[in-house]
C-alpha cells in the first residue's frame, strides 16, 4: 500500500492532468494535488514571477500617490496572482502594466520590485524562529510542514501585494496564524504576540486579526499547500524497496566494493540531506516554479551527490528514474531534475530568495529607510530637545540639549 501510494504521489507530482479544481465531486478529491489551486494557480514561469512582483509594486505606487493626505482607513489588496499562469494559457489576462509614478509627492523615490523582493525575503527566513520544530516560544512549536505552508502562504501575499501598503511584519504573523488553522494545530493569538516579543518585533493580538482579512483576500482564500517533505519520504521508502529487487541491486553500490543488499538505515543520511535542502527551497520562489515531487526527487538526486561517506551507498538515481517512470516520460523527467537540482545547490548562495543563507543586511537596512520615506504619511518623528535649565554652563546646556 505504501509503494503504491508512494509512486500515486511521485506521479501526481509531477505530472499531472490539466484539470480544473471546480471539477471536484467527492471530498477525497481535495487533497489530490493534480486537482490542487497549487497547481492550477501558484506555478508560474520566472518572467510571470518577475511580472507579478512589478504589478504588485505598480499598484502600491498608485495608490500612495492617489491616497489623500496619507489616509491608510481602506488600503486595498489584490489578487490577481493567483491563477495568473492559467489566464496567459487561455488568453484572459490583458495585461499586467500599470501607470505609476516614479516619486512621491515629497520627492523620495518608491521601492523597487527588486527591493520589495528582499524585504519579503528577509522576513520569511523569519517564520521559522517564529512557527515550527525551532520557535522561540515553546507553545508555537509544530512540524515542519506548518512552517512551509506559512511560508508558502506569506510569499502567496506578496505575488499580488506591496510592502509599502501592507506591513510584512504582521503579514507573516497572519501568515502563520492561518497556517496553524490550515494544518489543524491551531494554536492562539496571544502565543503569537509573545512569539514576536521573544524575536524583538512585537506584533500585538489587534495588528494580527486586524491583518487576517486582506491576507485571505490576497491570497484569493487558497490556503490548501503541498510541500517536498512526503515526497521526499515516499520517494525514499519507494527507493528502499526498489533496491532490493534484481533490477534495483545494480543500482546501488558502495564505496569500499562492499557487495551487499540495501538496509533501512543506508539511505538514511541522504533522506536527511534532502530535507535539509528542502528546508531551503520551502522558503525560496522555487516552490512557485516547480512542483513538490520534482523539488523531493531534485534533492534528493544533489544529496546523493553531496555525500561522500564510505558507509553511505551512491543510488544511480538517473536509472533509478528510467526503471520507474514510463519511457516517454525519461528524459523529460530526467532534464527537469538536473536543472532543479543546480538551482537547489545555488540555494546556498541566497539565490532564488532564500534568506536562510547572505543575506545582504547592509543593503537591507538602507531598504528600510527608503520604506520609512515612501510610505505616505508616514514622517519621521523629530526628537524635542530638552530645555536648558537657567544657570547651567553652555556645555552643559548643549550636553542636556
Amino acid at each position: 500500500l505504501l509503494l503504491l501510494l508512494s509512486l500515486s504521489l511521485i506521479a501526481s507530482c509531477i505530472y499531472s492532468p490539466p484539470v480544473r479544481c471546480c471539477t471536484i465531486k467527492s471530498n477525497c478529491s481535495m487533497c489530490d494535488y493534480g486537482v490542487s489551486t497549487q497547481l492550477h494557480g501558484w506555478l508560474f514561469r520566472p518572467a510571470d514571477l518577475n511580472a507579478c512582483r512589478k504589478r504588485a509594486n505598480q499598484e502600491a505606487r498608485k495608490y500612495l500617490a492617489e491616497s489623500k493626505d496619507g489616509d491608510k482607513s481602506t488600503i486595498p489588496f489584490y489578487k490577481f496572482a493567483s491563477g495568473l499562469s492559467q489566464r496567459i494559457k487561455d488568453g484572459k489576462e490583458d495585461g499586467m502594466d500599470v501607470d505609476a509614478p516614479e516619486l512621491t509627492s515629497q520627492g523620495h523615490p518608491y521601492l523597487e520590485p527588486e527591493e520589495e523582493a528582499l524585504l519579503v525575503t528577509f522576513y520569511v527566513a523569519k517564520i521559522p524562529s517564529l512557527l515550527g520544530p525551532f520557535a522561540q516560544n515553546a507553545y508555537l512549536r509544530r512540524e515542519v510542514k506548518v512552517t512551509a505552508t506559512a511560508a508558502a502562504l506569506f510569499r502567496r501575499f506578496f505575488l499580488s501585494n506591496s510592502v509599502m501598503l501592507h506591513d510584512p511584519k504582521h503579514i507573516l504573523v497572519a501568515a502563520a496564524f492561518m497556517a496553524t488553522k490550515v494544518e489543524d494545530c491551531m494554536t492562539q493569538a496571544h502565543h503569537l504576540e509573545e512569539g514576536t516579543k521573544l524575536m524583538n518585533s512585537p506584533v500585538t493580538q489587534a495588528e494580527i486579526l486586524k491583518a487576517e482579512y486582506p491576507f485571505l483576500g490576497g491570497i484569493n482564500c487558497d490556503l490548501l499547500c503541498f510541500h517536498p517533505y512526503k515526497a521526499v519520504l515516499a520517494l525514499t521508502e519507494d527507493l528502499r524497496t526498489f533496491l532490493k529487487t534484481r533490477k534495483g541491486r545494480i543500482l546501488a553500490t558502495f564505496a569500499t566494493g562492499e557487495d551487499r543488499p540495501i538496509i533501512g538505515q543506508d539511505l538514511s543520511p541522504m533522506h536527511n540531506a534532502a530535507r535539509a535542502l528542502v528546508d531551503d527551497a520551502v522558503v525560496s520562489d522555487i516552490p512557485f516554479l516547480y512542483s513538490p515531487g520534482q523539488i523531493g526527487l531534485a534533492a534528493l538526486m544533489v544529496a546523493n551527490d553531496q555525500i561522500n561517506k564510505p558507509e553511505v551507498p551512491k543510488i544511480d538515481l538517473l536509472g533509478y528514474i528510467e526503471h520507474r517512470f514510463e519511457e516517454q516520460e525519461h528524459e523529460t523527467v530526467k532534464g527537469q531534475v538536473i536543472a532543479l537540482g543546480e538551482m537547489l545547490k545555488e540555494l546556498k548562495e541566497g539565490k532564488y530568495g532564500c534568506g536562510n543563507h547572505k543575506v545582504d543586511l547592509q543593503m537591507l537596512k538602507g531598504v528600510h529607510k527608503k520604506l520609512k520615506k515612501c510610505r505616505n504619511g508616514e514622517k519621521k518623528k523629530k526628537k524635542r530637545k530638552a530645555e536648558p535649565k537657567e544657570g547651567e554652563p553652555e556645555s552643559k546646556k548643549a550636553k542636556t540639549a
